[in-house]
């Protein structure tokens, strides 16, 4: 497992629960002098012609120059960023444990209530882009508010889980781990998981409930949801070569004492697979207390694109005039090293990276 331990995560695991923009700099200095009260912030970008919305959760005492760990939380369809915040426990965990949490809302929209869902399984481009959105959107937070680019992690629920591993399979390199709870698979959904590519293992901690033998899906393609979490399961343990270690039942009080099995795989990277009984189809009980302590805090990923100064563009140690000289040599092109932000091609959202970056590097 990247970063960590397998033996000392198992040993953890039978624990008790307990807009882009070229003022960027600027506002890291403002936002490094956030001490007391954690601080919600209602943001906006535009990504492919779109305003897209989030909220990001800054901790007490937060501190850009303290490059705090980031997780990106996505809600399930018929929601948004603000409704997952309200409902998954990850602002108690923020204020817990120091992290930053930002909470997106999907591009697509459900209904005429102002709901919205992801646009997962699809790797085309086609709009809504959420997986290009979701790479400029965790650029622009970690440019914002200094984050660890090692320490970014994702986690989501039902369309959020499914929007998860959408986007690590085009984006393995921009998280260090991901937590995908109570999500379908993209086999129920008329898809192939030969579309499923990311290019490195990728720690995953799937969940489920009890409960949740429901069918979804599309047409011929429908199925149930414990055969969709087992195809998801078999697809991760083959691409991490995991096998597995051993299988952990416990007790836990998220609430009313339920009993979690946990099914520890390890190998290039672990796969960790959760059934808590008798639950249903929702973001699992202390999920978020849970993948935060026992898993995402032990992982850093190793990825160079997650190194400390990535607007360091010619590798000379500094981010400054010949780093701006290559975006603009390639600016409104598809050139990878240039494009900053992920979001596939050269433009003012990566200028605003290097300009906040600008510097020797840490």
């Amino acid at each position: 497992m990247r970063g960590g331990d397998p033996r000392s995560l198992r040993e953890h695991l039978h624990m008790s629960a307990t807009h882009p923009n070229t003022f960027a700099a600027a506002s890291v200095a403002v936002l490094a002098s956030l001490a007391q009260a954690q601080t919600d912030i209602d943001a906006t970008m535009q990504h492919g012609g779109v305003t897209r919305s989030y909220i990001v959760r800054l901790p007490p005492g937060f501190s850009a120059e303290d490059r705090a760990p980031l997780v990106v939380a996505l809600h399930p369809s018929v929601s948004t960023g603000a409704d997952f915040k309200a409902t998954s426990g990850w602002d108690g965990v923020s204020n817990t444990h120091g992290l930053v949490v930002v909470y997106p809302t999907g591009g697509q929209p459900v209904g005429t209530n102002g709901k919205f869902a992801w646009n997962d399984w699809e790797f085309s481009g086609a709009a809504p882009d959420d997986i290009s959105f979701l790479g400029a959107l965790i650029a622009r937070v970690q440019a914002d508010y200094g984050t660890d680019a090692c320490r970014t992690y994702m986690t989501g629920f039902s369309n959020g889980a499914m929007m998860t591993n959408s986007f690590v399979a085009v984006h393995a390199d921009k998280v260090a781990a991901i937590a995908p709870v109570s999500g379908g698979w993209i086999t129920a959904y008329g898809g192939s998981e030969a579309e499923l590519t990311p290019a490195q293992p990728v720690p995953v901690w799937t969940w489920r409930g009890s409960n949740e033998t429901f069918v979804t899906g599309v047409g011929k393609s429908s199925r149930s949801r414990t055969q969709q979490d087992e195809e998801q399961l078999a697809f991760w343990l083959d691409h991490n070569n995991a096998t597995l270690v051993s299988t952990v039942t416990e007790t836990l009080n998220y609430g009313v004492p339920r009993t979690y099995i946990t099914k520890l795989h390890e190998g290039d990277a672990s796969v960790w697979f959760t059934e808590v009984q008798g639950t249903g189809h929702v973001y699992q009980p202390g999920a978020a207390d849970l993948i935060w302590t026992r898993f995402f805090s032990e992982i850093v990923a190793q990825s160079p694109k997650c190194a400390p100064c990535p607007a360091d563009i010619d590798g000379n140690g500094a981010v400054d005039g010949g780093d701006m000289a290559l975006v603009l040599g390639a600016w409104g092109t598809t050139n990878a090293a240039a494009d900053l932000d992920g979001n596939g091609f050269v433009g003012a959202g990566d200028l605003s990276i290097l300009l906040a970056a600008w510097g020797t590097c840490p």
